[in-house]
């Protein structure tokens, strides 16, 4: 028996009849004797769907409005599958973020979870009931309905994990875990069954798609177990999935200090910053309001009065407005966000102690008549800049070179 929080992404609970499968998966492991705090996020593209919406009635909507708008669609796939859950004859009962006690800090499509209570989840789980809480949503101290932008529902599971104690935190997407690729890119990619929460980091911020950057952090911060898994093959089929975390005990290493490549991946949905400042002090100004804005730079690089780095499209708009003000009060000179340029990247334990890597990248690259630019090596990564028409090339000519088949 064991205390598990469970996550669905909008394709595992797209349709009825995929919401009705999650439910019957669910019903099953409750028999195995298992306690269930289920997270689920908005049905398939419910989520753009509502912005497009929004857009359609103001350019430039308040974002609080927005919030209250987005939150639908998690209440709407709570509802569904509690409602499929009664139908397996699974006592369930379904809560959302401010009923789940999921308390926000005020910033609005940005949130960020400051505690999470919990009452009423407790005393649902002490009748014996699943709870379905809606992800991605909470609620401020000034009682505001909140989102938490990108990952938001990964992050609500494991947050809910922690706060609950929970033995693991198992998400439940589209693919059979994690891979050295995409393997819906690279079909020569290799499943991975254990990747530590550091790898699994570089690369949820780098671009793979299975994992928020965000939720890898709180487990890491809290040492929550982890597991990726598929859920389209539910009821039938039991997914085994990936997991995240320390290595098994008494998994053997070798070859100490060499560089092992571990995976090949690109993030499509970046542009590029570049920045001239005034003058080299006036960097920390422009780095503060990428930090009220709640903006996470990719790979930044600093020299003299110059800066550069990645940004995810979302907040495309909303650093042209912040640098066109900079620009007008005297921090920036210029600057410049291109659309045309996108980060990919090489990961894997001591892969930047190894100098020559960075020469094969761009040798590669260069065989592809791919132009890479920018190489920039940190931590467990090694990321350059190429045109983004060609990143998904990139990215298959470097995992042929240096992973193989």
């Amino acid at each position: 028996m064991a205390f598990l929080v469970q996550k669905y992404g909008g394709t595992s609970v797209a349709t009825p009849e995929r919401i009705r499968a999650v439910a019957e998966w669910i019903a099953r492991t409750r028999a195995e004797g298992n306690r269930l705090v289920v997270v689920v996020s908005a049905m398939g593209h419910t989520t753009d769907e509502l912005l497009k919406l929004a857009s359609q009635v103001n350019a430039n909507p308040p974002y609080r409005e927005v919030d209250m708008l987005l939150s639908t669609g998690e209440r709407i796939s709570m509802a569904l599958l509690s409602m499929a859950l009664a139908a397996e004859s699974v006592p369930a009962v379904s809560l959302t973020g401010s009923q789940s006690g999921i308390i926000t800090d005020g910033h609005h499509r940005r949130a960020r979870i400051l505690r999470i209570t919990g009452n009423r989840i407790q005393e649902a789980l002490d009748r014996g009931q699943v709870v379905i809480v809606a992800g991605f949503q909470g609620v401020s101290e000034a009682k505001e309905i909140t989102t938490l932008g990108r990952g938001g529902s990964d992050t609500t599971a494991v947050g809910l994990a922690i706060a609950l104690k929970a033995d693991v935190c198992e998400i439940y997407t589209d693919v059979d875990g994690v891979y050295s690729a995409d393997p819906r890119l690279v079909r020569e990619a290799h499943f991975l069954p254990q990747i530590s929460y550091d790898l699994m980091c570089e690369l949820a911020q780098r671009g793979a798609g299975v994992l928020h950057s965000r939720c890898v952090y709180l487990s890491r911060k809290f040492g929550m177990p982890l597991r990726v898994l598929n859920s389209l093959g539910l009821p039938d089929r039991r997914p085994e999935g990936t997991r995240v975390g320390p290595p098994p005990p008494g998994e053997r290493r070798t070859k100490m200090e060499s560089g092992k490549i571990t995976a090949v991946t690109a993030d499509s949905g970046r542009v590029f910053c570049q920045v001239t400042l005034q003058r080299p002090s006036l960097l920390g100004t422009v780095w503060d309001a990428l930090a009220e804005m709640g903006v996470t730079p990719l790979v930044p690089v600093f020299g003299g009065m110059e800066m550069s780095f990645f940004i995810g499209e979302e907040w495309r708009a909303e650093c042209q407005h912040r640098f066109n003000q900079l620009q007008i009060d005297g921090f920036v000179k210029s600057f410049r966000i291109d659309s045309g340029l996108a980060p990919l990247s090489v990961l894997g334990e001591n892969v930047t102690q190894d100098p020559r890597l960075l020469s094969r990248v761009f040798e590669v690259l260069a065989r592809e008549n791919i132009e890479a630019s920018r190489g920039v090596m940190t931590g467990l990564a090694i990321t350059v800049a190429v045109p983004t028409p060609r990143v998904d090339d990139g990215v298959k000519a470097l995992h042929q070179e240096l992973m193989g088949s």
